[in-house]
């Protein structure tokens, strides 16, 4: 079967028209800061990417409607390199930053929610590029394809193709209604979340309209970003962590099962093993954390290193990667806890990294059983989450899954070593890539930059964070001869 050529540029020319959009607001910033470099700036590409958007979506007629599974994976992959390719483009033609290979750096980190920066200047930074930065966070944060469905609902049910490539697939089963009207719901959600956040932070009275969206922008989408080098520790506000903390954990919970509390099927969600497990995560973490902070004498206080510890703890689980102390400082065993969070990440369908708490949850669930067959060889016995059975074919794609990260991990540590730096800050920015988180050890720890690594390390740590972000698949399908095969 052959590709659907004109729907994949169909699609693509609206990835044009939205990201030519988003970056309205930014121009409109730019005037009312008055940096005018800026204004010229944005538009000039906002209206060079409407126009392309503009042909591609008007122009082309006669599209065949449906999307299959090949169509979906390409598109999907493709509009993140190309959404990522035009996020650049502000750094680039403002001059804000040297070279194509930084600009495009910055915009996979933003749109991935990865948090990891090459600019360690923010003070000078214009600030309507700054807006640009977060924004473009908070819509990779729930998905720039699933937004485009949400919008092109003469997609129809073939964008399920689109959905489950560019979400986590594990819960996609759960959705029964359209996949235009499930997208709406989760932008609603998302949407209203941060709205919300965006009011509380204004309460606090120490922070402008300004601040206070763009890390409601950046809590929203996990992502960490923030328009000051030292972020929400700039504040020096237990009530801004608390409400930044709590929107943190809000997003880092699955999305489509916040559904069953708008239908009023609240005892259903806090039944949902994913979720249960990952409050077991967080709260065991942040519990072990703040002991051993006590124990060690870190912090002068109880208070202090319970405010500390919550806040820091949260960061690393839900991959938000905010950083409002120096955990560099913090003990090994602190630090081994804050690592192993970033392999596990958030739920699925939500807007944190890692690989995912029902992931986490099936693989133990598979150990258990296993061990189980030891004692009672001949038992059959089945690999449940919760109560319900997991299909052989499933708990394979996990196990699967797991075992193509960590090799992706392993293959991706080796190649950054190339850059000579210590095994600490090379396997943690391979992980922080792939988790989507930006924090890590080593020479990066707290408020330090990826300025460190060769613009062949940066391109590399780029495709990480697209391949983390996008399930490993997505990506990895496309450098197969099978796909590419016209049968096919």
């Amino acid at each position: 079967m052959n590709l659907n050529h004109k729907l994949i540029l169909k699609v693509i020319g609206m990835v044009c028209l939205i990201i030519g959009g988003a970056m309205l607001p930014c121009f409109v910033a730019s005037l009312i800061f008055g940096e005018y470099g800026m204004t010229s700036a944005f538009g000039v590409i906002i209206a060079a990417q409407l126009i392309a958007g503009a042909i591609l979506v008007f122009g082309i007629r006669n599209v065949r409607p449906s999307i299959r599974v090949r169509d979906g994976l390409l598109v999907v992959a493709m509009c993140w390199l190309l959404a990522s390719v035009l996020g650049a483009l502000p750094y680039v033609v403002s001059g804000e930053m040297d070279s194509f290979v930084d600009g495009f750096f910055e915009s996979v980190s933003s749109f991935t929610t990865s948090g990891a920066t090459l600019l360690s200047n923010l003070a000078e930074m214009p600030n309507s590029l700054l807006l640009w930065r977060s924004l473009s966070n908070w819509i990779g944060g729930m998905g720039i394809l699933i937004f485009a469905i949400s919008i092109l609902p003469a997609l129809g049910m073939g964008a399920a193709n689109i959905m489950n490539a560019e979400t986590t697939a594990p819960t996609i089963d759960k959705v029964k209604s359209r996949m235009s009207d499930n997208a709406k719901h989760l932008y609603l959600i998302y949407f209203a979340f941060t709205a919300i956040e965006f009011v509380l932070l204004m309460f606090s009275g120490e922070m402008s309209p300004y601040d206070a969206l763009i890390h409601a922008f950046g809590s929203m989408a996990n992502g960490g970003l923030s328009n000051y080098a030292d972020g929400v520790h700039h504040f020096n506000s237990l009530y801004i962590e608390i409400v930044v903390a709590i929107f943190c954990v809000l997003a880092a919970m699955n999305f489509i099962s916040y559904q069953l509390i708008f239908r009023r099927r609240f005892r259903d969600f806090f039944k949902e093993p994913e979720i249960r497990v990952f409050f077991i995560i967080l709260f065991g973490v942040m519990i072990l954390t703040i002991f051993i902070l006590n124990w060690k004498g870190v912090y002068d206080s109880l208070g202090e290193t319970i405010r500390y510890g919550f806040f820091q703890v949260v960061s690393f689980v839900t991959t938000a990667g905010y950083a409002s102390t120096d955990y560099g400082a913090w003990p090994g065993f602190c630090k081994m806890l804050m690592f192993a969070a970033l392999f596990v990440g958030g739920c699925s369908a939500s807007t944190s990294g890692g690989l995912k708490i029902i992931r986490f949850s099936v693989i133990l669930a598979l150990i258990r059983r296993n061990v189980y067959k030891r004692l009672h060889p001949n038992a059959v016995v089945a690999v449940k989450l919760g109560e319900k059975p997991i299909s052989a074919d499933r708990v394979s794609n996990i196990t699967v899954y797991v075992f193509v990260y960590m090799l992706v991990f392993a293959v991706g540590s080796l190649i950054l070593s190339f850059d000579g730096l210590s095994v600490t800050t090379t396997t943690s920015a391979v992980i922080a890539a792939l988790s989507n988180i930006g924090l890590a050890f080593g020479q990066l720890e707290y408020n330090s930059t990826y300025e460190i690594f060769s613009a062949g390390g940066r391109l590399l740590l780029s495709l990480l964070m697209l391949i983390g972000r996008l399930e490993l698949f997505t990506i990895i399908l496309l450098f197969t001869p099978t796909f590419w095969r016209p049968d096919r």
